[in-house]
């Protein structure tokens, strides 16, 4: 948490039962607006970030929002990309960043300029938040 508060100083989080829980807020450029994120993470199991707000939204032509998983987390990275020894602070929060940036691109393309795979599509339930 300590890493992740010099990073970000208005993060604020707790470590519980060997859970991080942490809210922060980004803005990927200075003309981007502000997204709050929830990491959660236990060790030795990836990551999960979530944008907790604003809901992000869809581009009008599609169905599903681009590389998030199943259950809404965002796709940060490949498998085996991120290990568990690597710090949240050098890794998923620039990550969530640039993620935050191709999603902006997205919204105004309609078509992904980040890297990655393609995931299967989320229920609906999941596609907005």
């Amino acid at each position: 948490m300590a890493a992740i508060k010099g990073a970000i100083p208005g993060a604020h989080g707790t470590v519980r039962g060997g859970e991080l829980v942490c809210t922060l807020t980004l803005q990927p450029t200075p003309v981007s607006r502000n997204y709050t994120v929830r990491i959660v993470y236990r060790h030795r199991r990836r990551p999960r970030v979530t944008v907790t707000d604003p809901p992000l939204a869809l581009h009008p032509d599609a169905t599903a929002l681009p590389h998030v998983y199943p259950d809404g987390d965002l796709c940060l990275h490949l498998p085996g990309e991120w290990r568990e020894h690597m710090f949240l602070s050098e890794t998923i929060l620039p990550w969530t960043s640039a993620w935050l940036l191709h999603y902006e691109l997205w919204l105004v393309l309609g078509r992904w300029t980040g890297s990655g795979n393609e995931h299967a599509v989320p229920s609906l339930a999941n596609r907005i938040r």
